[in-house]
């Protein structure tokens, strides 16, 4: 089995959400020079066949935007792991859709499984009841990390708000070292289960979902290679097992139940409301994400963008 990660290795990103309260790093103010680049990205869109596809880091010299960028990576890697990007309200939908993809270029290329910008949106279905994304749901799942594909893993997700829902919709995110810390500190012998490996269902519209596929799916829910990394949505773990036959062991359905526990207690959940022209990115590897369940308005549904991002980070040690 994997060595644990180190303790003191993993402690400059184990926050907990009076920690965020205090801290100012990670949130960031559009400034003037940003929205003139937003400006300048509107007119270049003009001249464009399909400015979403075809934008490139270099296609637009937007240097606010790219500074920005830079900050956020800063935050990312160094910092929480948690970016929120506020002051840019009234934004046409183009535009919103124009500086996120141009600041999220800043970070790393796009991952493009669900096409370059998903709408975030409510289809009206289950994902209890059909093999859909959660995305496609107005539900709350519990926390977690983004895809169930063994092969596509996104670095950074980042979130963009076009439009919010009345009632609903708060985010929530927490630190996966603090939750690692406190179940090695307190249940060792569940968290040393956390490291082994364990079937996802594949939910990924489109793909393959034939039960040998499910079975190769498999891959560990923490891991440790010079950076701690969590990946974890523990239904379509349930849902994965349960169509290939493979009952999970007793143990394992409690160190599940303890990283659940660990993962929604209030003293490590930051919570925050998107408003529109919002922008969120995090790290989908050090930090797990959920978001409350919303009614909708239906003359205006709630629409937010998402980003899967392929953002690595600098080779680190080898565990000892």
């Amino acid at each position: 089995m994997t060595a644990l990660a180190p303790r003191e290795r993993v402690e400059p990103l184990a926050w907990t959400a009076s920690d965020m309260a205090l801290r100012t790093g990670w949130r960031f103010d559009a400034s003037d020079p940003a929205r003139a680049d937003i400006e300048q990205l509107e007119r270049w869109a003009r001249t464009a066949r399909d400015p979403v596809t075809s934008l490139e880091r270099t296609s637009v010299d937007t240097p606010a935007l790219d500074a920005l960028g830079a900050a956020v990576a800063e935050e990312l890697d160094d910092g929480s792991g948690v970016a929120w990007i506020s002051g840019f309200p009234g934004l046409s939908e183009l535009a919103v859709r124009l500086a996120y993809l141009k600041i999220g270029l800043a970070l790393g290329p796009t991952i493009d499984t669900y096409g370059r910008l998903y709408d975030v949106r409510d289809s009206g279905a289950s994902y209890r009841d059909m093999p859909i994304p959660v995305s496609q749901t107005r539900e709350s799942t519990g926390m977690h990390t983004d895809s169930s594909g063994r092969t596509v893993r996104p670095g950074v997700i980042g979130l963009a708000c076009v439009r919010q829902a009345p009632q609903g919709g708060g985010s929530r995110v927490v630190s996966a070292a603090r939750v690692h810390e406190v179940l090695r500190t307190h249940r060792p012998e569940l968290l040393a289960r956390l490291y082994g490996t364990f079937v996802r269902d594949v939910v990924t519209p489109g793909s393959d979902r034939d039960v040998e596929r499910v079975r190769d799916n498999r891959f560990p829910i923490f891991s440790y290679d010079g950076r701690l990394a969590l990946r974890y949505m523990r239904y379509w773990i349930e849902r994965g097992h349960t169509r290939i036959g493979e009952t999970l062991a007793p143990l394992d359905v409690a160190a599940f139940d303890a990283l659940d526990a660990a993962l929604e207690d209030p003293a490590h959940v930051l919570t925050f409301r998107m408003r529109p022209g919002d922008l969120v990115f995090i790290d989908n590897t050090t930090t797990a994400h959920d978001r409350d369940a919303y009614v909708d308005d239906p003359a205006a549904p709630r629409l937010l963008l998402r980003l899967w991002l392929d953002r690595r980070h600098p080779a680190s040690v080898t565990p000892v």
